[in-house]
């Protein structure tokens, strides 16, 4: 008995996994390159520091030059501490939160300070500072 075989195919075939790891290396390309900018309502003049640190979700502190506040980008009328520590309290509401001071490089000591005394005043144990990283 004399078995044949069907002669091979010669059409072409599409391969779709090289197409899909090349859209898989262009969505990773794209992914890695987006820039994501956070708009702020005061300008500040932040300190160069060396390192850059990845700060935690935590409530911003805004302190302006001239001894101006925000929280959050939101400007406070006062700057006593008791209307800081009222505002941060506020917003903690007892959690266990962090907070993240960005004063500027030219504002005093003593509003910083201030800061500082503000937020523990109203529980807040973990404080941060912002700065941009030095060229």
């Amino acid at each position: 008995m004399l078995i044949r075989r069907r002669p091979a195919s010669d059409d072409p075939d599409i391969n779709f996994i090289p197409l899909i790891d090349v859209l898989l290396v262009i969505v990773i390309f794209l992914a890695v390159s987006t820039t994501f900018t956070q708009e702020r309502v005061m300008e500040v003049l932040l300190p160069k520091a060396q390192t850059q640190v990845q700060a935690p979700v935590a409530i911003t502190l805004t302190v302006a030059a001239d001894g101006q506040m925000a929280i959050n980008d939101r400007v406070l009328p006062e700057t006593t501490l008791e209307a800081i520590a009222a505002a941060l309290s506020s917003l903690a509401k007892g959690e266990d939160v962090a907070v993240v001071i960005r004063a500027d490089a030219n504002a005093t000591h003593q509003s910083v300070v201030t800061a500082m005394q503000a937020a523990s005043r109203a529980g807040i144990q973990k404080l941060s500072f912002a700065a941009q990283v030095a060229d």
